[in-house]
């Protein structure tokens, strides 16, 4: 099989571009809209015929039989809802700081620098920590963080003072990246060495309509707010039931740490 077909392949599939529209124009249509429901209606019809193929296909790209491992099937999950979460809140943040707060782009990107500085710390932090710890505790506590984070934000009242933010903004950056090692690693760990190409690029694909379905969804929901606070809330809130979601998904789904027997 040739791996290399597989990324534009997942990538690039109907149900994603689909779903992105859907939630993109949901927000000013409405979610009742006729042309709204049929999007959704053609984004399940897509996603039913893919898996249809992969199931008559004689060189799937997708292997069902992959996704009936737990670790594989919740790994790729967790990785789609921190995504949804994360780019959902970092949209709906800078529109928030932009339009709202009349900060110029320069002092949005500086208002999000703390989010994003926690990141780069957290991902060295996870992979020292993994060694002794393995993956489930890391993806745990980073998604709890992520979700106390989010929910922190959204707790702050419609227009909080921005030193209220920065905690927040901190948790779910830390939380976000402290989780993705783990559960990298986990999708890799439980595919068979020959699929590994096809395990990245479902992990991958995962986190990519995510992050799409974030954006969206966070747009959506701030043009259909009464006003940028309570639209911003709404979504933040909506990103730490994400979180906690994954949280859950990690506890049951990330194996945990097989010590080694002394040898005696």
């Amino acid at each position: 099989m040739d791996h290399r077909r597989l990324h534009p392949g997942l990538r690039r599939s109907a149900a994603h571009r689909r779903l992105t529209t859907v939630l993109n124009e949901a927000g000013r249509r409405g979610w009742t809209d006729p042309l709204i429901l049929t999007g959704a209606g053609l984004c399940l019809l897509s996603a039913a015929a893919f898996v249809l193929r992969e199931r008559l296909a004689r060189t799937p790209v997708l292997p069902l039989r992959l996704l009936r491992s737990r670790p594989m099937s919740g790994a790729a999950a967790i990785g789609l809802l921190f995504n949804f979460a994360f780019y959902g809140m970092i949209f709906t943040a800078s529109l928030y700081f932009q339009h709202h707060r009349g900060l110029t782009a320069l002092r949005t990107g500086l208002a999000l620098f703390p989010e994003v500085a926690m990141t780069m710390f957290a991902s060295v932090l996870s992979g020292r920590l993994a060694r002794r710890t393995g993956h489930r505790p890391l993806v745990v506590t980073g998604m709890l963080l992520g979700a106390a984070g989010l929910a922190g934000w959204a707790a702050a009242g419609p227009d909080p003072d921005y030193l209220l933010l920065v905690g927040p903004m901190m948790a779910a950056g830390f939380g976000t990246s402290f989780a993705l090692t783990g559960a990298t690693a986990t999708v890799m760990s439980a595919a068979p060495d020959a699929y590994s190409g096809t395990a990245s690029a479902l992990f991958n694909t995962t986190r990519q309509v995510g992050s799409a379905a974030g954006v969206a969804l966070g747009g959506s929901l701030l043009a259909a707010a009464a006003g940028f606070p309570a639209g911003l809330r709404t979504s933040m809130a909506i990103g730490a039931a994400a979180y906690l979601m994954a949280a859950a998904l990690g506890f049951f789904c990330v194996p945990p740490k097989r010590h080694r027997r002394a040898a005696g």
